[in-house]
C-alpha cells in the first residue's frame, strides 16, 4: 500500500508538520497545506488517494472541503478530524461520503491505524478496478479468460490452427475448460455455420458409441427399429468433439482410426461405405502416451489424433487468472440470482488464490454461483465462501509409516466431509471437484468408513 498520495489539510502548524511526518513514515507521498482553499488547488493539481482534514479551518471548513472533494472525484477516500464535543459533526460527514472520522485529542497510534485500515479500502477499491478492467479487456474466446502466459499460449494457438483440417487433442485435467476451447476454434472458424456435435467417449459403451458415431441399418441389433444417421455424416462440414477419448474401447478404435484416415464411415451392420467430411477435435484428461505403451491405446491412432495438440493448465498453475475469473462468474451468478454483489473482499480474493483447485475453473465456478447464493452483502467474503478452501491440499506423495498412513487417511476424510458439505451431499458432483470419478469416491468413503 506504499506509494499512495494523501493531502493533510490542518490550519495547526505543529499538528500540520506532526501529522506530515507521520504520514510520511509509513511510506506514503504526504503533502500538507494550511487552508481549505489551498487543498482545493492541490485537488486539481494532483491525483490524491486521500484527505485527512481537520473540521475547523479558517474560510472552507472541512465539510464544505468535504463536499467539494466528492464533487470533483468522488474516489478520493476523506477522513476529517473533529474535536470529541462536535461528534454529531463527524457522523454528519460520514453521511456525506467520509470514509472515517478522528476524535480530537487523538494519538498517533490512532492515526496511523485509522489510515492503514482506510488505504485498504483503497487497496481494494483500485483492486476491483483493475480485475474488472482486465474482464472487460479479457484475452477471451467466449468463455475462456485468462491473461495468464499459458493461456496467451492457448489463444495464440487457437487462432493459428482455427480454420485448418488438422486434427486437434486437447489435453487437460478435470475441470480445466477442454469443450469451451474444442468450442472456441469451431465457432471461431470458417465451420462456424456448421454443425458441432460433442459427444462424451466415457458415457457409453462400445457398441453404443459405435452406431452413436456412424450410424446404424434397420435390424443391426435388437431394438434397431429403423436406420439411424451416426453424427460423422450429420456433422459433415462441421465439427465433432470426442470428449474423453481414452476411454473408446480397443475395438472402436480401429474403426475410429480408418474414419480419420479416409474420410470414410461404415454404419453398423451395413457393408455400405459413406464419404463424411468433418473435423476432430478430441479431449483427455489421460496420459494417452503411457497408455500407448502399455498397449491400451492404439499408437498409430495416437500419431493420428495429436496433429495438433493444446494443453490446457490447471487453475494452481495460473494462479494470475483465478481474480478475473472469480468476477466473471460473480457478475453471471449474480444476474442470474438476482442479486448485487459486485465486489470480492481482498481477504477471500487472497484466499482464492492461495486454494489449490484440485477441480480447477469448474470447482472455482461452483463455489463463486455457491458465495453468490449466500451472502447478504454486496461483496463476496471470506464467510460466504466454503470451508473446504482453508484445508491444505491433498498429497500423494508422503512415506508410508502407520503414523503417516494415519493422518492421511484423517486427511481425506476431513476434506471429502468438506467437499460434500459444499455441494450438499451430491456426490456425482462432490467426485467432480474431487477430480475422481463417482465410483472412486465410493470406494474411498468405504475405506475410510464414511458410508
Amino acid at each position: 500500500m506504499k506509494g499512495y498520495k494523501i493531502l493533510i489539510v490542518e490550519d495547526d502548524q505543529k499538528m500540520n508538520q506532526g501529522l506530515l511526518h507521520v504520514i510520511s513514515k509509513e511510506g506514503y507521498i504526504a503533502k500538507a497545506v494550511d487552508s481549505g482553499e489551498k487543498a482545493l488547488e492541490e485537488i486539481k493539481n494532483t491525483q490524491f488517494d486521500l484527505i485527512i482534514s481537520d473540521f475547523k479551518l479558517p474560510g472552507i471548513n472541512g465539510m464544505e472541503l468535504l463536499r467539494a472533494t466528492k464533487k470533483y472525484d468522488v474516489n478520493i477516500l476523506f477522513i476529517i478530524i473533529t474535536a470529541y464535543g462536535t461528534i454529531d459533526t463527524a457522523v454528519s460527514a460520514m453521511k456525506q461520503g467520509a470514509e472515517d472520522y478522528i476524535l480530537k485529542p487523538f494519538d498517533m497510534e490512532e492515526l496511523r491505524l485509522v489510515v492503514k485500515k482506510t488505504m485498504e479500502k483503497r487497496e481494494l477499491f483500485l483492486n476491483n478496478i483493475r480485475l474488472q478492467h482486465q474482464l472487460e479487456k479479457k484475452y477471451t474466446f467466449k468463455n475462456i479468460i485468462g491473461t495468464s502466459e499459458p493461456m496467451m499460449a492457448v489463444f495464440k494457438t487457437i487462432n493459428r490452427i482455427k480454420n485448418s483440417k488438422a486434427t486437434v487433442l486437447i489435453h487437460g485435467e478435470t475441470g480445466t475448460g477442454k469443450e469451451l476451447v474444442a468450442r472456441a476454434i469451431h465457432f471461431n472458424s470458417d465451420r462456424a455455420s456448421k454443425p458441432y456435435l460433442p459427444v462424451n467417449c466415457a458415457a457409453l459403451s462400445e457398441n453404443l458409441l459405435a452406431s452413436e458415431l456412424f450410424g446404424h441399418v434397420k435390424g443391426a441389433f435388437t431394438g434397431a427399429i429403423a436406420d439411424k444417421m451416426g453424427l460423422f455424416e450429420a456433422a459433415s462440414g462441421g465439427t465433432i468433439f470426442l470428449d474423453e477419448i481414452g476411454d473408446i474401447g480397443s475395438g472402436l478404435q480401429q474403426t475410429f482410426l480408418r474414419a480419420l484416415e479416409n474420410g470414410e464411415i461404415q454404419p453398423v451392420g451395413s457393408f455400405e461405405r459413406k464419404k463424411v467430411w468433418v473435423r476432430i477435435i478430441a479431449a483427455t484428461n489421460k496420459n494417452l502416451e503411457a497408455m500407448v505403451e502399455q498397449g491400451s491405446f492404439r499408437k498409430d491412432l495416437y500419431y493420428r489424433l495429436n496433429v495438433v495438440i493444446i494443453d490446457l493448465p490447471p487453475l494452481r498453475d495460473r494462479k494470475e487468472d483465478i481474480g478475473i475469473l472469480a468476477y466473471h462468474f460473480l457478475k453471471q451468478y449474480s444476474a442470474q440470482n438476482n442479486q448485487s454483489i459486485n465486489r470480492i473482499s481482498q481477504e477471500a480474493l487472497r484466499l482464492l488464490e492461495k486454494y489449490n483447485w484440485p477441480g480447477n475453473v469448474r470447482e472455482l465456478e461452483n463455489i463463486i454461483e455457491r458465495a453468490t447464493l449466500f451472502e447478504v452483502s454486496n461483496e463476496i467474503t471470506i464467510d460466504s465462501l466454503p470451508s473446504a478452501l482453508t484445508m491444505p491440499p491433498l498429497t500423494s506423495d508422503l512415506k508410508s509409516s502407520p503414523k503417516d498412513i494415519e493422518s492421511l487417511e484423517q486427511l481425506s476424510k476431513h476434506h471429502i466431509m468438506n467437499v460434500l458439505e459444499m455441494t450438499h451431499q451430491n456426490k456425482t458432483q462432490a467426485s467432480k471437484l474431487l477430480g475422481i470419478d463417482r465410483s472412486t469416491l465410493w470406494r474411498i468413503m468405504n475405506r475410510l468408513e464414511m458410508n
